[in-house]
């Protein structure tokens, strides 16, 4: 059985993966970035790591089975399949303070408030987050600069993640429009538990 989840634009949906189960994550419209984290469903205080996932790569972008690692360097979930072709794991989620001292905007829906919300029942408050994998993001660091680009997903893009432990996993449309990571405009994600 197929559970589906929809992640309205600008907000955030969470929910439990067990070990094998695949979360396919859909790209509706294209270009949406949709940031992603994950922790440890018996032990919360295991979370997945940008960082620790990228020294074990040995490189800045994930795909096709890459493992994604936590903060104790365990494999937490693998790329299975990968339309898109280009993640980030390095830029921080957008949260209150980004809009407000780098656009100028004061109560613009962001990611990190998305992700508290949407991990309500987990009881995970701000500082808990993890630095998310941004799917979909098209980043570059030419000479150590940092560019951000549109997104090069495609209408229907997918990413499918496959658990290694039992997870719990959340998944943000990412509100941003301020820049063109999203062709600045926010559009759905749609979700499925396989």
């Amino acid at each position: 059985m197929t559970e589906k989840i929809l992640v309205p634009a600008g907000t955030a949906r969470a929910t439990v993966l067990r070990a094998g189960q695949v979360l396919r994550i859909v790209n509706v419209a294209g270009k949406q970035v949709a940031d992603f984290v994950a922790f440890n469903a018996g032990d919360l205080t295991e979370a997945l790591s940008t960082m620790h996932t990228i020294v074990s790569l040995g490189r800045l972008f994930p795909t096709t089975g890459d493992q994604l690692r936590t903060n104790r360097r365990r494999p937490m979930l693998e790329f299975s399949r990968d339309d898109a072709g280009r993640h980030d794991m390095i830029i921080a989620a957008c949260d209150p303070w980004r809009y407000e001292y780098d656009f100028g905007v004061t109560g613009h829906r962001n990611c990190s408030d998305n992700f508290i919300d949407a991990l309500r029942e987990w009881g995970i408050q701000r500082h808990q987050l993890p630095q998310p994998v941004n799917l979909f993001q098209n980043m570059s660091y030419p000479d150590g600069q940092v560019r951000f680009s549109e997104s090069l997903a495609k209408p229907g893009d997918t990413v499918e993640l496959r658990a290694l432990i039992d997870v719990v996993v959340a998944v943000s449309a990412c509100p941003m429009d301020l820049n063109p990571i999203s062709g600045f405009r926010v559009t759905d994600i749609a979700l499925e538990v396989l």
